[in-house]
């Protein structure tokens, strides 16, 4: 009898009689599931979905609030739900389906409506990866509502996005410090590596809403202040080992660009130069080499150190700043009596004007 009234529907061209047998076909699926094979599932699967392209959006939203529970249902049916379209069809299926995998998510949320985006943002244990695409793509509802979800996961590089964008959303950062897995020090890390547009609208944010925001300017000021003293802690006993000939300036140099830490040379070089810590700032962070040429040639740096040096700074620079060759050229043709002179009447004219702000 089944088996015929199967027969009877499928030759049936109406919309209630595709109605019909996708609610059939779907009950014989899920009747005998534990049972079927991996090529019977995905037959029942190529069979479901092309039913589902068959009937109304009525019927589809009912049948995907049906499969949606199921860890059973095929995975192209899942799948083929998930980005109808219709949110009511494909709402409950984003929200609450087993079956979508991590790269189906991604997808979706990188290429469908802010709706869609927002139904996954109601899906339990979201992956960092998956709340990487809702920062970056959502919009207000769907940031403050993958916040607000306490099973989501956020990477590092997440988090800042989600701090980043906000800035515009103050609500959103109002959630990320009331997560219980969210700590002040996280994210204040996070909003210490904003960029300079990024911090000039969290001063905007300070005017407008000054306890909160004065609270997350503080807890950062305090991560960079921590950070600071222990990079001169670290450099301190650094330039002890130097001094008792275990290591050596070159050494140094050398480990540290390999690591990609200008920050650790600018301080190395801020303790062993006595020079201050803006010029040295300046002249690594400036595209004309001679200034740096200058105070490396007056400590003695040998060219093969600053090479790496050279390589370090131009990784550090917009490409068009960068000429490595004219770097190293210019090194070489800076003798050692030429840097100290020029050094000599930097530190002259430095005490000149501190002497004058007195």
């Amino acid at each position: 009898m089944m088996f015929d009234r199967l027969i009877a529907l499928s030759q049936g061209k109406s919309r209630e009689k595709r109605r019909d047998l996708l609610v059939l076909i779907s009950e014989l699926f899920t009747d005998g599931a534990e049972t079927h094979t991996d090529a019977e599932t995905r037959l029942f699967g190529d069979i479901l979905c092309r039913l589902v392209d068959q009937v109304s959006v009525d019927v589809r939203a009912q049948f995907s609030e049906r499969m949606a529970p199921l860890s059973c249902t095929p995975h192209a049916v899942a799948l083929r739900l998930a980005q109808d379209e219709e949110l009511s069809v494909s709402g409950v299926m984003l929200e609450q389906s087993d079956v979508l995998t991590d790269s189906d998510l991604c997808e979706i949320a990188g290429a469908l409506s802010q709706g869609h985006l927002l139904a996954i943002t109601r899906r339990r244990d979201l992956s960092e990866t998956v709340t990487e695409v809702l920062a970056d793509r959502g919009n207000a509802e769907v940031l403050e509502g993958v916040t607000r979800n306490e099973t989501a996961r956020f990477s590092d590089f997440g988090l800042k996005r989600l701090a980043t964008r906000g800035l515009d959303h103050p609500t959103v950062l109002r959630a990320l410090c009331k997560r219980a897995d969210m700590p002040a020090e996280r994210l204040a890390r996070a909003i210490a590596a904003f960029d300079a547009e990024a911090r000039g609208k969290l001063e905007n944010l300070v005017a407008l809403s000054p306890d909160f925001a004065a609270l997350l300017v503080t807890e950062a000021a305090d991560i960079a202040r921590r950070q600071k003293q222990e990079l001169e802690q670290e450099i301190t006993a650094l330039v002890r080992r130097i001094g008792q000939r275990l290591s050596t300036l070159d050494e140094a140099i050398d480990v540290f660009a390999r690591d990609d830490r200008l920050d650790a040379v600018a301080e190395l070089l801020v303790q062993v130069s006595g020079l201050e810590e803006s010029h040295i700032a300046n002249v690594l962070n400036h595209d004309n080499g001679y200034g740096i040429a200058v105070v490396c040639r007056s400590l003695g740096i040998g060219d093969k150190a600053y090479v790496k040096l050279s390589e370090l700074r131009a990784s550090h620079l917009t490409p068009a700043a960068v000429d490595i060759d004219a770097w190293i050229a210019n090194y070489a043709e800076i003798d050692r009596q030429a840097a100290d002179r020029a050094l000599y009447f930097h530190r002259m004219r430095m005490a000149v004007l501190k002497a004058e702000k007195k």
